[in-house]
């Protein structure tokens, strides 16, 4: 039997536009039979501020371990599995992407991990509940004047500090590196997240930024120890995993979903990047899952 068509989406539904806030508490570990710890992808930010408890999750077919004081900040699109959780205080928030300006958005994009996870110090830790406490108050009081405006502005506000909080951390680990360096190696993982299905040789994103191909792949391998080849097939055969693990396409749909020409360079690229094959990864996706 072939599996559904298409990536089980979580969507935003809330009495607010596009805004979701709680406080959280569970005092036993959750296994499988979590609510939400099947495969899924949400359309919205979500963001976890980890108090004291542990989280154990993938993103991206990747673990994530979420432990006390660290808040955890995922984009729209990528794919959640919740394996573990032990929430004895925290919250969760989950808001549309129209709620962020472009400049916030552009920062988020151009973070140089797949996921923003951040260990806090009491003090920041301190800082952030107060922020999210007071957003949750007045999300919760539907006499408030204005009511919807202020939460959109609260919830700008608290991504602006996690965003700065992030970036503080990410300067402290690249200071061997000029800012230039950062600066480019950034803008190239904003625009391969937005273009990677149409966009494939390094000589397109380097001219996208009015630099040469090697310039651009050298400062890329500088930063991060990886060529401009290598994130962009990363890219690709992320979105592959999505699509072999949670969809009924054919390798060949996929191949060419992704915009590969040649269905057999896919397969022996797939297989390259993730040491197993297209269908070989298929059916332990389908053995773990319990599909018969």
């Amino acid at each position: 039997m072939r599996k559904k068509a298409a990536i089980p989406v979580h969507r935003m539904e809330d009495k607010f536009s596009g805004v979701y806030i709680k406080s959280l508490s569970t005092p036993k570990s959750a296994g499988p039979g979590y609510e939400i710890s099947e495969p899924h992808r949400h359309d919205f930010y979500y963001c976890v501020l980890l108090e004291k408890g542990a989280m154990e999750l993938e993103v991206d077919f990747q673990p994530v371990s979420i432990h006390s004081q660290s808040l955890f900040l995922s984009y729209p699109g990528q794919i959640h599995r919740i394996n573990s959780v032990r929430m004895e205080r925290g919250w969760f928030l989950a808001f549309d992407p129209t709620f962020l300006d472009a400049q916030l958005k552009s920062i988020l994009d151009q973070s140089l991990s797949e996921v923003i996870l951040l260990p806090l110090s009491p003090e920041q830790s301190s800082s952030f509940s107060g922020s999210i406490r007071h957003l949750s108050t007045v999300y919760d009081d539907e006499n408030l004047l204005y009511q919807q405006a202020i939460t959109r502005s609260l919830i700008t506000a608290f991504i602006y500090e996690v965003a700065s909080a992030y970036l503080s951390m990410e300067k402290r680990q690249l200071i061997s590196h000029s800012a230039r360096s950062i600066d480019i190696t950034k803008l190239f993982k904003q625009l391969l997240r937005r273009h990677f299905k149409t966009i494939r040789r390094p000589s397109e994103y380097a001219a996208q930024m009015n630099i040469t191909a090697s310039y651009l792949n050298d400062t890329v391998r500088s930063v991060t120890g990886f060529p401009v080849t290598y994130y962009i097939q990363q890219e690709l055969v992320r979105e592959a995993q999505r699509l072999l693990s949670y969809s009924g396409l054919s390798v060949k749909e996929i191949a060419d979903a992704l915009g590969f020409e040649d269905a057999k360079y896919f397969s022996r690229l797939f297989s390259k990047t993730t040491g197993v094959s297209p269908g070989a990864f298929r059916k332990a996706c389908a053995v773990g899952a319990g599909t018969p």
